[in-house]
């Protein structure tokens, strides 16, 4: 953080406020919840209740606040246009398993926070608002409106914003951010498709479960089958990363993995994946074997769908949730592209590739592209830069998906730091207190220069 600086004074007065919002908005579990839902709660109690206490939060201070049918929180300065728009979710993945402390208690280790949603995205979230009070508590806002759009269903296909834009068909931003993504901006965001695989098969699983989101690798899976204590000399001989229980004549295996996002799948060990490598082999499976050869490959290859390119890198697969029940299998898969490929190409490829698997697309995310010149990207920058002092690190093309898909103008900017992993969907999540109090200045700092442009 450079010293002195007239963003980062503004908002220190509010630090202690934020850290206090950030403690009581993460003890709420707004992870999506089909137990919950209602026409009250399209997803879930959880989520509306997090993205109730963010608009409570906001009349509190004296904004204009609507709630959108508990999809969406919409926080404004005025009722002005042009508009500059801020768009962050409330709502988190599943916290999985292994956390050394509860992921819904903040936990602070000197200048290091763990919870679920500290860096995705409630963290930001609250950086953001804070950044956009100070201005505002300070008069330095312009002749334009700050609107703060606050959703509840990022991290399961943006629903809350596809229906604030094109259901209720709100305005579209003039110039934005979604901080939701990592420093110092995501000019490019991979093209998504997900999709489900499907296959009646002939196999000894009685049932096989793993997976919280599609956009998480698989960290369990647990396989329920007859007792056979061949098989666990067989995986114990593999030296299989696995436990087990006995159940009368039934045994239930728990295969583990390592969580990682959805985006970077080679980044962790999927835990499916693995159960269908040696249960395969042991059975001698031929659909169990195809579909490790097919789906067990983290960039497409197994499927005909790998590309490169040199703004994006490579394309990515991952097998986020897979269920085995009564012998049918059922298989979400999340795959990202890069610009040198359209979704149609992969689509027929992966079709092609899976047969006899079924395969049935669940929905289409289309890939994001700024040049790198535009007037959004070099002012979003030049922020960054000001404000850090980093002038090395250059800009980035992402596997992630972001809201800056959701709507015109937007592009994800911040809040992950070069260098820092905030373990995003997998478990310990982090971020620094540093990190959200500097990003207050940021933030601040981008809604101000944005204005200029307007």
């Amino acid at each position: 953080m450079l010293k002195d600086n007239f963003y980062q004074n503004l908002v220190k007065p509010y630090q202690e406020e934020m850290m206090k919002s950030l403690k009581e908005l993460i003890a709420i579990d707004s992870t999506y919840d089909e137990s919950t839902r209602d026409k009250d709660n399209p997803f879930g109690k959880g989520v509306s209740k997090a993205l109730q206490y963010v608009a409570d939060l906001a009349k509190k201070d004296g904004f204009i606040v609507k709630s959108y049918d508990n999809m969406v929180v919409e926080i404004l300065t005025n009722e002005l246009e042009p508009n500059i728009t801020i768009m962050a979710h409330a709502d988190i993945v599943p916290v999985g398993t292994g956390w050394p402390q509860d992921p819904f208690t903040l936990t602070e280790k000197g200048d290091d926070l763990y919870a679920r949603g500290v860096a995705d995205d409630k963290g930001p979230l609250l950086s953001s608002y804070y950044g956009l009070k100070a201005l505002r508590d300070n008069n330095l806002l312009g002749n334009y409106q700050v609107r703060l759009l606050v959703g509840g269903n990022e991290e399961r296909g943006s629903l809350c914003m596809e229906h604030y834009f094109h259901t209720l068909k709100k305005k579209q931003p003039t110039y934005g951010f979604s901080p939701d993504s990592a420093y110092p901006l995501t000019y490019a965001e991979k093209g998504i498709i997900g999709f489900v695989v499907r296959k009646d098969i002939d196999s000894p699983i009685i049932s096989m479960n793993g997976g919280v989101a599609s956009n998480s690798v698989i960290e369990k899976c647990e396989v329920v089958l007859k007792e056979d204590l061949n098989l666990i000399s067989y995986l114990n001989d593999k030296g299989v990363d696995y436990s087990y229980l006995i159940k009368g004549d039934k045994m239930v295996l728990t295969f583990n993995g390592l969580a990682a996002h959805g985006s970077v799948p080679w980044m962790g060990k999927n835990a499916a994946m693995n159960a269908v490598k040696y249960l395969g082999e042991y059975f001698n499976s031929a659909d169990l074997k195809q579909l490790y050869k097919l789906y067990n490959p983290t960039r497409g290859e197994g499927v005909n769908a790998a590309a490169n390119s040199e703004n994006m890198g490579t394309n990515s697969l991952n097998v986020g949730l897979f269920s085995i029940e009564n012998n049918k299998l059922e298989m979400v898969v999340n795959f990202r592209h890069v610009e040198t490929v359209t979704s149609e190409q992969m689509i027929n490829n992966i079709k092609e590739a899976s047969k006899p698997f079924e395969i049935e697309v669940k929905g289409i995310s289309p890939l994001l592209f700024y040049p790198k010149d535009s007037k959004l990207i070099t002012t979003l920058l030049r922020v960054y830069q000001e404000e850090t002092g980093d002038y090395q690190t250059e800009i980035i093309a992402s596997g992630g998906g972001t809201y800056a898909k959701e709507a015109d103008n937007i592009v994800a900017f911040g809040m992950e730091y070069p260098g820092h992993d905030p373990k995003m969907h997998g478990v310990n999540e982090t971020t620094k207190k540093s990190y959200l109090f500097e990003s207050m200045g940021i933030y601040a700092h981008a809604i101000i220069e944005l204005g200029k442009l307007i």
